[in-house]
């Protein structure tokens, strides 16, 4: 069968971010050539850096070095003998198998660079030979082949030449040498543990680092190696302590003693969001290098992406699959166990920004008390905003919780006969789910007071002697141009008025009458609030609604009412329009509810002079306490009341005054 070079490298995808794994690919071909001769005393990798003549600062990095277009990768491993050529001619050759190659690597050099020209000088047979060749994207992909004998010498090497980087991917190439020694470190970290390691140079002009020196330097020897088990699979992991400037704090995936993906510890060790602090004072990161037999077998061809089972869940159903949330969630176990003196350091010191956004919302008071754990697990670093969210999600986790219990109780009430066993069965249990429940109420309660101190301030004239717009008084209460679909129970302040209205079955603030579906109306007229109620229990279950309740606001001290304002007038306008036009039932059928369902409305305003006279002169009589009128219009079946703003203000302070008093608020 023969195969398409050109069309194998167009197949293979590599991403920005891997634009460093041609060369990793080398390397690490180059360590596994060193490995296969015997002879070889001691490997040496070089990786010459080859730059742009003429600086492009488009292709720059901060420092102005110019882009990087060639690699240069010379080892002095066994060569391109005749087998290891043989193997290169095979697209999916099998001869590395057991390395865990794949036959592929060498296509992704041609996904980001132009060709590759090879040269190798090797021994086979008792003499030596010069192999030569381009590795190109053409159909046959080897191009310009020559052998010939060499002059005898024991000078062996083999160099790969990563040729002309393609202008898309200068743009993501690492331009720092030390960056690129530290990315062959991470990707080639499993090799560097070993005492037979080649030595591996990286030559950029006149400097050079040696990729092994700079290896020792940040570890300082300090690795811890352990092994775990999930299920029948085994896995290792190296844990490093890193004495460098750059943080790390992550979970290394290798596949093959390279690796392939990371994650953040900090997901489950919150306190790694930064460096740690050893008792020298010395700031240290940690990257923990996991390998196993199952990651391995997982690893795509490309080795870019292990595939791990989706979840737990899935996991456990089938023995032999393992997720990534189950290593990470064990390596995070070994890591706070293994550096538990210096994570419990930074996390008072990082906790006390949890604490102090927990005291600021009341609300969350007790998971301080039931999920400390929790909490210590948040990221000190969040703003308020994602603070708030992670915190509601450990609030929602409890409130589940402690309903399960509640229901436990209920249950439990149904069979107890004596109070002492209830007490000795429940009473802790009883106690968490009244501090649940007592938070969410305080921090509602502080709510009503603010709302009702608010108001208080609308109604009074400001430092300029002027008073609020009716619409500042109509927005507290409820939002100007909504209907009660659009908003949650706790948007809407209705309960000023009377905590009846808050459970209604539709309301519409501030729309026109003939904007309403639930009614066939022409009329241009807004009431402020309209609200239609749920029918009572002994009611015709044919009949949407129980009763119609009509608000209208006026400016607070306004008294230059004319006869089409009077509030009296608007709201007798109001209900007529309502009982001379068709009203439809949730199935869009009309129905006629003039003789049996009553309409009540709410006129709120200050008692001026011209109030209290249209008032009277419609036949209006006082309240009790001289603060309002009633009136009841048999034409329309409507009742109406004109609260005064201290009246309500007054009112509704005295029903919540027992809710306030609890909680040490003033309630007048």
């Amino acid at each position: 069968m023969l195969i398409d070079i050109k069309g194998k490298i167009n197949e293979k995808r590599l991403s920005y971010a891997n634009t460093l794994l041609p060369l990793f690919e080398a390397i690490v071909n180059s360590i596994q050539a060193i490995e296969e001769d015997s002879a070889t005393q001691t490997g040496i990798i070089e990786i010459t850096l080859i730059r742009l003549s003429q600086r492009k600062m488009e292709f720059a990095n901060q420092t102005g070095s110019p882009a990087i277009i060639d690699f240069v990768v010379r080892d002095n491993g066994i060569g391109f003998t005749e087998k290891n050529f043989e193997s290169f001619n095979f697209a999916h050759s099998t001869y590395k198998e057991k390395k865990g190659g794949k036959g592929i690597g060498r296509f992704l050099w041609l996904r980001a660079f132009k060709k590759v020209e090879i040269e190798s000088r090797y021994r086979e047979n008792g003499g030596w030979h010069l192999r030569k060749f381009n590795f190109e994207p053409t159909k046959d992909g080897i191009e310009k082949h020559n052998l010939e004998p060499a002059n005898g010498t024991d000078s062996r090497y083999t160099t790969v030449h990563l040729k002309s980087l393609k202008e898309d991917y200068q743009k993501w190439c690492n331009t720092n040498t030390e960056d690129i020694a530290l990315k062959i470190i991470e990707h080639c970290f499993v090799y560097f543990l070993r005492t037979d390691c080649p030595r591996i140079i990286i030559k950029d002009g006149d400097e050079e680092i040696v990729v092994n020196d700079l290896f020792g330097l940040f570890t300082k020897g300090q690795v811890t190696n352990k092994d775990f088990q999930i299920r029948a699979k085994k896995f290792n992991v190296n844990i490093v302590k890193l004495f460098n400037s750059r943080i790390d704090n992550k979970i290394h995936f290798c596949a093959h003693t390279r690796e392939v993906q990371n994650e953040k510890l900090n997901t489950e060790i919150p306190e790694l969001d930064t460096y740690l602090t050893d008792e020298n004072g010395q700031r240290f990161s940690i990257a923990v290098y996991v390998t196993g037999d199952y990651l391995d077998e997982k690893v795509n061809e490309e080795r870019t992406v292990i595939q791990f089972a989706k979840n737990s869940e899935d996991a456990m159903k089938f023995p032999d699959e393992v997720s990534q949330e189950e290593i990470i969630k064990i390596v995070a176990e070994v890591i706070r166990k293994e550096y538990s003196q210096y994570l419990d350091t930074l996390s008072e010191a990082r906790f006390e920004r949890v604490k102090r956004f927990v005291h600021d919302h009341p609300r969350y008071r007790q998971l301080m008390k039931y999920r400390i754990s929790d909490l210590k697990r948040v990221p000190s670093n969040l703003s308020d905003e994602k603070m708030e969210i992670e915190l509601f999600k450990i609030q929602q986790g409890l409130d589940f919780e402690v309903k399960q219990e509640a229901n436990e109780i209920l249950r439990f009430i149904e069979t107890v006969e004596e109070k002492d066993e209830f007490n000795e069965k429940f009473n802790q249990l009883y106690n968490k789910i009244i501090e649940v429940g007592n938070s969410k109420l305080s921090e509602y309660i502080i709510h009503r007071k603010l709302v009702l101190d608010l108001l208080e301030k609308h109604i009074k004239r400001s430092n300029e002697g002027k008073f609020q717009k009716e619409d500042a008084v109509h927005r507290l209460i409820f939002p100007l141009q909504t209907l009660s679909d659009d908003i949650g129970f706790e948007e809407h302040n209705l309960w000023v008025i009377d905590e009846r209205l808050s459970y209604h079955k539709y309301l519409a603030s501030d729309k026109k009458f003939k904007a309403l579906k639930e009614f066939k109306s022409e009329s241009p007229e807004r009431p402020d609030i309209i609200v239609f109620n749920k029918p009572f229990a002994f009611t015709n279950e044919d009949k949407p609604y129980g009763s119609i309740v009509l608000i209208e606001f006026k400016r607070p001290m306004r008294d230059d009412y004319t006869d089409k304002e009077n509030p009296i007038a608007q709201i007798n306008r109001y209900a007529g329009e309502i009982v001379s036009n068709e009203v439809t039932d949730k199935d869009n059928r009309t129905f006629d509810f003039r003789d049996n369902t009553p309409i009540y409305a709410y006129i709120i305003c200050d008692l001026t002079k011209n109030l209290r006279k249209f008032a009277k002169d419609a036949g209006y009589k006082p309240l009790p306490d001289n603060d309002g009128f009633f009136f009841f219009n048999d034409n329309y079946n409507l009742y109406v009341e004109i609260i005064s703003f201290d009246k309500l203000i007054k009112d509704s302070k005295q029903r919540n005054k027992i809710l306030f008093e609890k909680l040490n608020l003033p309630s007048v």
